[in-house]
């Protein structure tokens, strides 16, 4: 890979918005799902687990490797349209504290109604990322390379249980870091969970922001790239799933015969995101990015998925709203249903003995949200087209 660090300023690349408005209608099933079709089982125990619950949740693990990726995509694009490292330094220092803020102040309690565990999920982690990306830009991309590679790929030679007991009191530094728990305060109720640990997220991101620099070649050159990229990536997959030597702490079951062999072989490890997971999700992404960037020249193709631009063009202001909408819905239909308001996500102890998790009902509401949300989305893309207002780029 050749890197270049001047170019003409870019206009906004529709096939990113397209695979972001993919990647944000894919996030939402499995939010409603985890409102919507609550189940006694994980989705993906395969001892328990229906073919289509697992898939149901599989296809959205590729949400949040492919959108970190993206975000770091996006930052680079967003240095090659103001020409300046400074001004990109700022934006993503201050974008990033203000996600930070967004998921404890806002969301937290949009998924839960409470602040009594604050959890930190993946609002959290892009912030934190884009603000260390905001240092990292600094370097030449090979030592970015140089960095975010053995994070990527050495990270689950790490021993989280070892690692915690030698930390001791201090093992919740290990829980931001790497190791997916809770931190519980000496004689208080209130507590933190971390979803989405540091290591290897913000690595994913500046991988990213290394590989948006395809932006400024020839489409055919920048085709080629990221089609090549992501196959590498799904043979490493496929290579390292089957051998079972390395990158995931749940190996293949080879005991397994059919759709749950199949199962077994994409059920890897996502908190924290295993070597063979991001493999699993970032070489089929970028292999699809790839593909949008030819069906953009084919008009027909491209009026047929250009609806998705809308979502993709405003992510945050989606998320933002999606996450009480779903909850809100889910707290009015159990109080109709069963006399209560329950919150399904929190509290699936207080369902009756005559719930029944229905994946029909669960696909029915995340259509209707899509639905609802779309006019919004669109106007509020609109708005921000329109405005030159700084403000609206943090929505």
């Amino acid at each position: 890979m050749t890197f270049s660090t001047r170019s003409a300023p870019l206009s906004r690349v529709s096939s990113i918005d397209i695979l972001r408005g993919l990647i944000i209608i894919l996030m939402a099933l499995d939010h409603t799902r985890a409102y919507w079709g609550v189940t006694s089982f994980s989705p993906t125990d395969i001892e328990y687990t229906h073919w289509t619950w697992f898939f149901t949740r599989w296809i959205t693990h590729f949400c949040a490797p492919l959108f970190v990726f993206l975000t770091g995509v996006s930052a680079f694009l967003y240095e090659q349209k103001v020409q300046d490292k400074t001004k990109l330094r700022n934006f993503l220092f201050t974008r990033g504290v203000w996600l930070v803020l967004l998921e404890i102040l806002v969301i937290t309690p949009s998924w839960q109604g409470n602040y009594d565990t604050v959890v930190w999920q993946v609002i959290w982690i892009l912030g934190w990322s884009m603000i260390m990306l905001s240092v990292l830009i600094y370097l030449k991309p090979k030592w970015i390379l140089s960095l975010c590679i053995p994070v990527l790929f050495l990270h689950n030679a790490l021993n989280d249980a070892d690692i915690i007991e030698k930390l001791s009191q201090f093992s919740w530094l290990w829980h931001i870091l790497h190791s997916q728990g809770a931190i519980h305060f000496n004689n208080s109720d209130y507590s933190i969970y971390v979803a989405y640990p540091l290591i290897p997220w913000f690595g994913v991101m500046a991988l990213g922001y290394v590989v948006g620099q395809v932006y400024i070649w020839s489409p055919p050159k920048r085709i080629t790239y990221l089609t090549n990229l992501g196959l590498g990536f799904i043979v490493m997959f496929v290579l390292l799933r089957a051998t079972g030597s390395y990158g995931d702490p749940s190996a293949f079951d080879a005991q397994y015969h059919g759709i749950n062999a199949v199962m077994s072989f994409l059920n890897t490890h996502k908190y924290p995101p295993s070597l063979q997971y991001l493999l699993m999700t970032l070489g089929p992404g970028l292999v699809l990015l790839a593909q949008l960037e030819k069906i953009t020249d084919t008009h027909s193709l491209f009026s047929r998925i250009a609806w998705l631009k809308t979502f993709g063009a405003v992510p945050l202001f989606f998320y933002v709203i999606h996450v009480p909408i779903i909850n809100g819905l889910a707290l009015a239909y159990t109080w109709l249903k069963y006399g209560q308001p329950i919150n399904m996500l929190v509290e699936p102890s207080k369902l009756p003995p005559s719930y029944e998790p229905s994946l029909i009902l669960t696909l029915c509401v995340w259509v209707l949200l899509l639905a609802v949300l779309y006019l919004p989305c669109k106007q509020y893309a609109a708005l921000k087209r329109r405005s030159n207002n700084m403000i609206l780029s943090y929505l």
